[in-house]
């Protein structure tokens, strides 16, 4: 059973959970770690803020730990312009109710249904004092969120539906009430007071969910992915970190004085050290198959990529061991986030255009092309207005930067320019041939639909340097930037030892698919050509040899002994195809290309992959039907409950 780690406490959400029989609740450090807070933040995404919630009695006792999920706008002031730009409520407040229609529909069981994933609740604080939640009122009512556009134009405030700026107010008391900023930078005027002087004991609270955000619940699993490896690998998982504190939240997993588990395989110590390595490998495989069919299906239903993916973005599902398995064999991958993908608003494109939000640099587990924003100023020249053919405008002209452009000709540049008229946003796709100076380019724009004021603006600007605009880079990325990312995993989870690094790895990985696009033959299977590779080359078998599985001190001979050579050949072919554009062999050509309304399909062929493969491993396992009988038993029952 659960239980809170000891200075923690459960604290209602809501006046009305605190009258239920089982509360959601937000699990608080009461003494604030110096580096944590009081909350337990488990993540930030592009729009929320991830905190660690639990199912709890009245009495106390803990049912369950979730994850509540709070609509929160912070996390925009770190993402590129562009993104910004693509922006409003009103989208914001669309993206996070698709975001749930699809988990419920991919995870019904997980959700717990509250109305604040499409109707926004009144803003709540954390009394700890009384280990109660506060909603925070005025003369006439609550404070609530205002989503009344007219309303905040009248007092000469930024409309709901059209911005990023959010403010609270007294429904029913708008004339006596001030409006109250609770985004970073909203505008501020005569209408509006501080959030300290609407609430003035806003500083002795915690605030949970200060400005109204829609609000999402979902079961909550400690281990991840990372966790889950470690333990695949014989080592420990110790729980999550809340800043300098250590948090033993792990459940499913059985204590270490239950001799039900042991350590929740089949095979155990050296005598069974041949079916503890192949298990191991058995368990991987399917690992990958979990996280790769959870990717497939998140994606499906929400026809966008993610742009993040990381071993962080999943959590592992274990169940109990009274099921009859040991508890590795029990575990299900969650994705756990949503992505942070942002869809452009390109009406005129024949192609859909993506920008990852966050700019939190490069990472291993993304292309360069995504991790790495590129932007800066520069300056633009019209060269031509062309005449209306259509109800759009196309603008030709030359762009002029100091900073360096690896511009493929299916990205777009964002152009942001100042004209007497206001700003205009212009996509623009820069002509890789024109012959100029250096760091001019010719770019032809996309149709844009514009006022006639902007467009006589625009017409005005012919031949006229318009200096310091601002611009980013777009490349056209789809599903293909997610399908490398689980490239990475796979390379993390198979090939990554206590001697081999994850750059070292993937390093290796590259230069053998590498080798794979130089020697391609179409009439050979690449597990076959893969096999020939390392046959003239011992060096292929030091690096990328099965003895990567575990952390076991085995030669590449004695590890090829317990999994047989065919077997790791043909997997190392399934780990090299994820890589865009490396090659034929290569699922796809770059990292746009997926298929229109079906973006999900670029991952069909590996899944299928680690599931033929999972197929060939499992008789490896239970080669010995006589004497594995009950192992054989005891798999079959469980096939039978789920």
């Amino acid at each position: 059973m659960p239980q809170l780690p000891e200075g923690y406490a459960a604290v209602a959400v809501s006046a009305e959970q605190c009258a239920a029989t089982l509360q959601i609740c937000a699990v608080v450090r009461l003494k604030a770690d110096p580096v944590g807070g009081h909350l337990v933040v488990l993540r930030e995404t592009l729009d929320a803020r991830v905190v660690l919630g639990c199912i709890a009695e009245a009495g106390g006792r803990i049912h369950q730990w979730v994850e509540l999920w709070i609509q929160n706008l912070d996390g925009l002031a770190g993402s590129v312009s562009a993104c910004r730009e693509a922006l409003s409520n009103a989208a914001l407040d669309d993206r996070w109710t698709r975001h749930f229609k699809a988990l419920e529909q991919i995870e019904q069981s997980e959700i717990i249904r509250t109305g604040w994933e499409t109707v926004h609740p009144v803003p709540v604080f954390l009394d700890l004092s009384t280990r109660k939640p506060v909603h925070p009122a005025a003369p006439g009512g609550q404070w609530k969120l205002c989503e009344d556009g007219g309303l905040l134009a009248r007092a000469g405030l930024p409309e709901y539906a059209a911005s990023l700026h959010r403010y609270l107010y007294v429904k029913g008391n708008e004339a006596k009430t001030a409006f109250v900023p609770v985004t970073p930078d909203a505008p501020t005027g005569p209408a509006t007071m501080s959030l300290g002087e609407a609430i003035p004991d806003a500083e002795k609270l915690v605030p949970l969910n200060p400005a109204g955000g829609l609000m999402l619940v979902r079961g909550y699993y400690p281990i991840g992915l990372e966790d889950f490896i470690n333990l695949l690998n014989g080592g420990q998982c110790d729980g999550i970190r809340h800043g300098r504190s250590l948090l033993g939240l792990v459940a499913g997993k059985p204590s270490d004085d239950d001799d039900r588990a042991g350590d929740g395989r089949f095979f155990l110590g050296k005598q069974g050290r041949c079916g503890r390595f192949v298990e191991t490998f058995y368990l991987k495989l399917r690992l990958l198959a979990e996280v790769t069919k959870a990717v497939r299906e998140q994606i499906g239903r929400q026809q966008r990529p993610l742009l993040n993916i990381t071993p962080a973005s999943f959590q592992l599902k274990v169940d109990c061991v009274a099921q009859g398995l040991p508890f590795l064999w029990t575990a299900r991958a969650v994705l756990a986030d949503p992505g942070d993908a942002v869809a452009l608003p390109i009406k005129a494109s024949d192609a859909q255009y993506y920008l990852r939000a966050s700019t939190g640099g490069a990472s291993i587990y993304f292309p360069s092309r995504v991790s790495v924003a590129i932007g800066g100023r520069g300056t633009v020249r019209i060269r031509q207005v062309l005449p209306d053919t259509s109800d759009t405008t196309i603008l030709e002209g030359t762009f002029v930067t100091q900073e360096r452009l690896d511009v493929a000709a299916h990205d777009l540049i964002w152009l942001r320019l100042s004209l007497p008229s206001g700003r205009v946003d212009l996509y623009a796709r820069l002509q890789q041939g024109a012959a100029l100076a250096a760091g001019e380019w010719r770019f032809r724009t996309i149709g844009h639909r514009f006022g006639k004021d902007v467009q006589a603006a625009l017409r005005a600007a012919e031949g006229l340097p318009l200096d310091n605009v601002q611009f980013e880079v777009i490349p056209l990325l789809s599903t293909p930037c997610d399908l490398y990312s689980l490239g990475v995993v796979a390379a993390r989870t198979l090939l990554v030892d206590d001697k081999m690094s994850l750059p070292v790895a993937m390093d290796e990985l590259m230069s053998l698919a590498g080798q794979l696009a130089r020697e391609h033959d179409p009439s050979v299977e690449p597990g076959a050509r893969i096999r020939a590779i390392f046959e003239r080359d011992e060096r292929w078998k030091k690096s990328l040899g099965p003895q990567r599985l575990t952390f076991d001190d085995l030669t590449p001979d004695e590890a090829f002994a317990y999994v047989p050579p065919e077997l790791w050949f043909d997997t190392l072919a399934v780990l090299v195809r994820p890589f865009a554009g490396i090659g034929p062999d290569s699922e796809c050509r770059d990292l746009g290309a997926a298929p229109a309304g079906a973006v999900q399909q670029v991952f069909d062929r590996n899944l299928a992959g680690f599931e033929n493969l999972l197929l060939r491993t499992r008789s490896l396992i239970l080669i010995d039907w006589n004497y594995n009988r009950e192992i054989d038993s005891v798999i079959r029952e469980y096939m039978k409950k789920t």
